[in-house]
């Protein structure tokens, strides 16, 4: 399945193509994402993921066509 990934500057691109999409086996949850983008341990408390917009836990299983935003609780200025 492919799904469309935005990803954090800190995270690993190596998984995502040119156009944005990572391909994943059926079955895959939110936490195989955080996986292949090579997620620092430490950025999990602080950073999350949305599917399709919506705040998820890492449990949780995605589908064909969906898109993951991550956001982070620290912000910048």
């Amino acid at each position: 399945m492919r799904i469309r990934v935005y990803a954090a500057s800190f995270c690993s691109f190596e998984n995502i193509d040119r156009d944005g999409y990572m391909v994943l086996p059926d079955g895959a949850v939110l936490d195989d994402v955080y996986k292949r983008l090579q997620v620092p341990w430490l950025y999990r408390r602080i950073v999350f993921a949305t599917v399709n917009y919506k705040k998820v836990s890492l449990k949780t299983r995605l589908q064909d066509g969906d898109v993951v935003s991550f956001l982070s609780a620290l912000g910048g200025g």
